[in-house]
C-alpha cells in the first residue's frame, strides 16, 4: 500500500499500525484519498466562474462599443447626408441650361390619389441641374403637402455658371413649402436666373419613384412639360408654371409634368443609406444590451 499523501510503501513489518493508517505520515488513507478526489473539483469551480464572469465582462464591451459605433455612424451621416459635393465632382451635363420648345401636346385630364386634375401643357421643357434643397411632403415642417400630394416634391436646382465653381458651397440653401431659399455672402458669385424651383408631378410611378428619391447634391436630368394643373373637385384654383428663368417671389416656380426624370449622379447616396440603417443599429443595440444585462450569470 502506497500512501496517497507521503508515497510512503507499507512494509510487512508496518504490521503493528494498523492497516488503514501511514505508518510514516499516520494519516488515515481514506481520507487521503476522499481529499485528493475533491480537490480539483473545488480548485476548477473559480476558474470556470472567472470564465463566466470574463464572457459577460467581454460582451458587455463588444455591445458598448456597438452602440458608440452606431451613435457616432448616425451623427456623421445626419452632417455629409446633405453636403453639396466640390464642383469637381460635377458632370458635365448641368453646365447646360434648360431647353424649352413650344408643346404640341393638348390638355387632358389626369387622376391620382383618388382626385382628378386638369392638365394645360404650356411648353415642352429639359432641365439638367444639381439639387441644393428640396421639400419633405411627408416632414412635420410641410404642413401644405400630404403623402397624397399630386406634387410628388419640389426641387431647387441650380446649373450653368453657378456649377463651374464651389461658391455655392458657401451658400445656404432650404425650402419651405412652396419656395426654394438661398442666401449668400459678399464675393459669391452667383446667377440667380441659373436657379429655379420645380413643382414635378408625373402619371408614371417609375418616374415618381425616382423623383422620390432624390436627395440634395445629386445631379439629374428631367424632360416633360410646363403646365398650369388644377383640380376639378376645387373649381376656379389653378396653379401655374412660370416660363421665365428670370422672374422671381410668387409665381416663379416651374410647375411641370415629367415623363423621363434621370440621376445622373448621387455623390451622397452611401451617406443616406447609412442615415436610414444607423438608428435601427442603435435601437438594436440598447436592445441586446438590456437583454445581456437581464439574463443571470450562469452558475455551475
Amino acid at each position: 500500500m502506497e500512501c496517497p499523501k507521503c508515497r510512503y510503501q507499507r512494509q510487512v513489518t508496518d504490521h503493528a499500525i494498523p492497516d488503514w493508517q501511514c505508518p510514516a505520515c499516520g494519516i488515515a488513507y481514506a481520507k487521503a484519498l476522499s481529499s485528493q478526489l475533491h480537490s480539483p473539483i473545488s480548485a476548477s469551480q473559480p476558474t470556470r466562474n472567472s470564465n463566466n464572469h470574463g464572457q459577460r465582462r467581454w460582451l458587455d464591451h463588444f455591445l458598448t462599443f456597438f452602440l458608440a459605433l452606431s451613435l457616432l455612424a448616425f451623427g456623421l451621416s445626419w452632417l455629409q447626408k446633405d453636403r453639396l459635393p466640390d464642383h469637381s465632382a460635377l458632370v458635365n451635363q448641368i453646365n447646360q441650361s434648360p431647353i424649352q420648345t413650344h408643346t404640341t401636346t393638348t390638355p387632358f385630364n389626369f387622376h391620382y390619389h383618388g382626385e382628378d386634375y386638369w392638365i394645360e401643357p404650356v411648353a415642352d421643357y429639359e432641365l439638367w441641374g444639381m439639387v441644393v434643397t428640396h421639400n419633405n411632403i411627408t416632414g412635420i415642417t410641410d404642413i401644405m403637402h400630404t403623402k397624397d400630394s399630386v406634387d410628388i416634391k419640389d426641387i431647387c436646382v441650380l446649373w450653368g455658371s453657378n456649377t463651374r465653381n464651389s461658391d455655392y458651397q458657401r451658400m445656404s440653401f432650404s425650402s419651405g413649402d412652396f419656395i426654394c431659399y438661398y442666401q449668400y455672402p459678399y464675393g459669391v458669385r452667383f446667377q440667380s436666373d441659373e436657379l429655379s424651383n420645380n413643382h414635378l408631378l408625373s402619371d408614371n410611378e417609375m418616374v415618381r419613384d425616382a423623383i422620390r428619391q432624390t436627395h440634395i447634391g445629386d445631379q439629374i436630368h428631367l424632360r416633360g412639360m410646363l403646365i398650369n394643373y388644377s383640380w376639378q373637385s376645387r373649381p376656379g384654383w389653378v396653379r401655374r408654371t412660370s416660363t421665365t428663368r428670370q422672374d422671381t417671389g410668387n409665381g416663379a416656380c416651374e410647375v411641370i409634368f415629367v415623363n423621363d426624370f434621370e440621376i445622373l449622379h448621387a455623390p451622397n447616396r452611401a451617406w443616406h443609406t447609412l442615415f436610414t440603417i444607423s438608428p435601427w443599429l442603435v435601437i438594436l443595440s440598447v436592445v441586446l444590451k438590456l437583454v445581456a444585462f437581464a439574463l443571470p450569470t450562469q452558475r455551475q
